[in-house]
């Protein structure tokens, strides 16, 4: 049985300061925190605020494990930002608990001060921020390895996506079904046979914006992560990926908000031209892989709105960036990489800049009269490009005193 089938351990206040005291020396006021399978809540003491963890008895002791020794490691390798683990009066990393006849883990890591990224305004000042700390986060795990890392089965590891594809039929449209099978399909081609040539290491896998915690000051400013649960082993690029699905979700400026996430990132954290081949692939197949999950979910538990209302963002994300593209923001995630936009564009600039080139217009567009064709409303009686009525309102657009012999062109503001 998994840890979302067993409620969350419910514990009085009482009875966690009784925790907090006999195993950490700890005594202070307690406040309660949001978690999903777990019991959390903050204790201010003399030495500081903490958060006591009552850990899910379904929760795999090998994963709590795992996230120990991650936490451990990130403060040993100076990654700042990081919960730090707190030893039990014994020296342990961890005490137990029975909590209705079942045994818990009880856990108690550093608080980190500050807000949820969700709580926050954002800017691409935040956003370029926000990539530079999970690059850190990345050098910091280089040289990490774990035995129970290795979660084949794990629902969200995108390393494993394509296991989700039986999820299709569970989504609720044919269009998106279509949308989401065609996402597959160029996975499948495009994707996976090159997995096996990136690199590979533990990866956090969820810096979504409640795992985030900024400045509440300077929200620009990145000051935590937290919530190492959904922690394993993945291709590295795997973990831009999952940071830019969560970013881009309501970003107004996609190409902008893109472009400063990838830059902060990769001054911390370089890619190699493989991985940012394939990053925009792979960010959209974390969406993919979230829709997929909420359907199939959606359809075991139909009485539960929620499932379907939760997947809305994501979705919206898909479809939008349905109607770019992809070659286009390849191109684009490569550039913020630090890579030429495409590989063949060295080639095709050493081609130019040696080739015997002709005019494509006569006369020259660079000496010809011409006017620029601005579609943000300064011609406000201008006709749309493809309406029958441009021409004749372009053709009055011709000075008067320009002699009929003499060419005149339009340019759109394209780019």
């Amino acid at each position: 049985m998994s840890a979302f089938e067993i409620a969350p351990p419910c514990l009085s206040m009482s009875e966690l300061q009784a925790l907090a005291l006999r195993h950490y020396g700890l005594a202070g006021p307690l406040r309660p925190l949001n978690s999903e399978r777990d019991q959390n809540a903050r204790i201010d003491t003399e030495a500081g605020r903490f958060v006591l963890k009552v850990v899910n008895a379904a929760e795999d002791a090998r994963l709590i494990a795992l996230q120990d020794a991650v936490i451990l490691h990130l403060a040993q390798a100076g990654v700042a930002g990081i919960p730090r683990l707190v030893p039990t009066l014994t020296g342990a990393n961890a005490a137990t608990h029975a909590v209705d006849g079942q045994t818990c883990l009880v856990r108690m890591v550093t608080y980190l001060d500050g807000t949820t990224l969700s709580q926050a305004p954002r800017s691409l000042t935040q956003l370029r921020n926000l990539g530079a700390f999970m690059g850190r986060v990345s050098t910091g795990l280089q040289g990490f390895g774990h035995p129970d890392a290795i979660r084949d089965d794990f629902a969200w590891s995108l390393d494993h996506v394509a296991a989700l594809k039986p999820c299709v039929p569970d989504i609720a449209t044919a269009p998106r079904q279509a949308l989401v099978q065609g996402l597959f399909d160029r996975y499948d081609a495009r994707v996976l046979p090159v997995l096996p040539r990136l690199r590979a290491s533990v990866l956090h896998q969820d810096a979504n914006d409640n795992n985030v915690i900024v400045d509440p000051a300077n929200p620009d400013r990145i000051t935590g992560l937290i919530d190492f649960g959904d922690m394993g082993f993945g291709r590295v690029v795997n973990e831009l990926a999952i940071t830019l699905a969560y970013a881009l979700l309501d970003a107004p400026d996609l190409y902008a908000a893109a472009r400063a996430l990838i830059e902060g990132y990769v001054a911390e954290f370089s890619l190699q031209e493989v991985e940012a081949d394939l990053l925009y692939d792979l960010m959209r197949m974390r969406l993919v892989a979230s829709v997929c999950i909420s359907s199939r979910q959606s359809r075991l538990h139909p009485d539960n709105a929620y499932l379907l209302i939760s997947q809305a963002p994501a979705f919206a994300l898909l479809e939008r960036l349905d109607q770019i593209d992809p070659e286009f923001m390849v191109c684009l995630f490569r550039r913020a990489a630090g890579f030429a936009a495409t590989r063949a564009e060295a080639a095709v600039r050493d081609h130019l800049a040696s080739a015997q080139v002709a005019e494509m217009f006569l006369p020259p567009l660079s000496s010809a009269a011409r006017i620029a064709l601005l579609t943000n409303g300064e011609h406000p009686g201008m006709p749309a490009f493809s309406d029958r009525r441009f021409d004749h309102w372009f053709a009055a657009q011709r000075p008067q005193n320009l002699p009929a012999s003499v060419a005149f062109y339009g340019f759109g503001a394209y780019g």
